[in-house]
């Protein structure tokens, strides 16, 4: 029997940005609502990727809903096999504060029928409640490994402390900090994937830590094949070819400052020699507050609040544009911009995640301050005036990011996991 690697997800499926939706796979249930996920989820496409390298390994990904009634199971195309468990929301204690988290108790009854077996546990994500009750409950029984996966920018509660000045906050974020510590102690490897995140994780944990991206498919995101082919998306969009076309993708969620960035675009609204395209999806407030800022340059013909795309009708906006734009105030590697290098499109970027520390490895692209918004406005006017940023290799890129690169440094860590346990089973039969 092949060993198994189960990925517990942190969160449940997004029903909230996508509320009339249907998901990918999804099921009704007896009293007419439903449920389901997308196959879009990063330890979906990990395992894709994982299972595509190689044939060692068997790949679940576990996911609390809080729809769900029973557990649901679905095998995608890929090979990877994707559970729905019962879930609640829970007010943990995490230090003496309270904060709400999801829980499974179907989850914690799967892992104690699966922990004699060869198994991973993999844990996607940090300071996540949940994952410290299965730390708690499983970790000093060591079992089977557990590796950790960080997605983002992981912070360290005691690297808060700098901006608090509540007394209580700050004894919460020691106590924090102090139970987080015990815990990691039961997990064999911490991968992260910014050198700013690595270095914070050394402040709750010496065990081994490795530097892991997510990845894309350089084999699908290529520069556009023609002149040609880009101006014929852009007369579909309704834009003119001789507009610098700035694009931006993601999540409407706060940390990624569309808002902001909409509100700079504006400031240029007398100019007609740029274009702003935004795409992605969000909750209903963050989506109507975000159609409604643009609304002043989109009446003018000069900005696009794009519905969520994926797949080639996403390559398109790529293709469609001259450079891509990030503005988000944390990420941990964007898959969005490891995308625009690989369609060959310079980036302009807040100095945040492995990509940009990539970028300034090469010297290239440009940099937006992270903290003085209105040092965007002059900056993006340069780049309208003048020429664009430098672009990246995309050899170097590919290398970084392109997904069967990325599943081999996951699969050396998944041999090293297996390997060491196996051996310590070995010699204390």
């Amino acid at each position: 029997m092949k060993p198994l690697i189960v990925n517990i997800m942190p969160h449940g499926p997004a029903y909230h940005f996508s509320p009339d939706e249907k998901p990918d796979f999804y099921w009704e249930k007896q009293d007419y609502t439903w449920l389901g996920f997308w196959k879009r989820e990063w330890p979906d496409l990990l395992g894709e990727a994982i299972l595509k390298t190689t044939d060692r390994y068997t790949w679940e990904v576990w996911q609390p809903d809080c729809r769900a009634d029973k557990i649901y199971s679905k095998t995608i195309e890929t090979g990877v096999l994707h559970y729905l468990f019962p879930a609640e929301e829970r007010v943990y204690k995490t230090g003496i504060k309270s904060q709400k988290g999801i829980f499974s108790q179907a989850i914690i009854e799967r892992i104690d029928e699966l922990k004699n077996d060869r198994i991973i546990l993999q844990l996607h994500g940090f300071r996540v409640p949940f994952y410290y009750e299965i730390l708690r409950l499983f970790g000093p029984q060591k079992k089977c490994p557990i590796f950790l996966t960080g997605h983002g920018m992981s912070i360290a509660p005691i690297s808060e402390l700098f901006s608090i000045h509540r007394p209580l906050t700050y004894l919460s974020l020691i106590a924090e900090q102090l139970q987080l510590k015990k815990l990691l102690n039961y997990v064999d490897i911490i991968s992260e994937q910014a050198e700013s995140a690595l270095s914070e994780i050394k402040k709750l944990y010496s065990g081994r830590i490795e530097k892991a991206t997510m990845g894309c498919d350089f084999n699908f995101w290529i520069p556009a094949p023609s002149h040609e082919v880009r101006l014929s998306i852009r007369r579909k969009l309704n834009i003119s070819e001789t507009k610098k076309v700035f694009l931006a993708t993601g999540n409407f969620i706060p940390r990624k400052q569309f808002d902001m960035l909409i509100k700079i675009f504006t400031k240029l609204i007398h100019r007609d020699d740029f274009f702003l395209i935004i795409a992605g999806h969000g909750d209903k407030i963050c989506t109507d507050n975000l159609s409604s800022l643009i609304t002043p340059l989109a009446n003018q013909g000069k900005a696009l609040l794009h519905t969520y795309v994926t797949g080639e009708s996403l390559r398109d906006l790529y293709w469609a544009s001259d450079l891509y734009v990030s503005v988000s105030t944390n990420e941990g590697s964007s898959v969005a911009i490891m995308k625009a290098m690989a369609c060959g499109l310079p980036i302009l970027s807040t100095p945040v995640g492995e990509t940009t520390e990539l970028m300034k490895k090469w010297d290239a692209g440009m940099f937006l301050p992270l903290r003085d918004n209105r040092a965007w406005t002059e900056i993006i006017k340069e780049i309208i005036d003048k020429n664009l940023p430098a672009q990246i290799d995309r050899g170097i890129a590919k290398n970084s990011y392109h997904w069967p690169n990325v599943a081999r440094r996951f699969i050396k860590i998944y041999d090293d996991l297996f390997n060491t346990r196996e051996k310590i089973a070995w010699k204390t039969k």
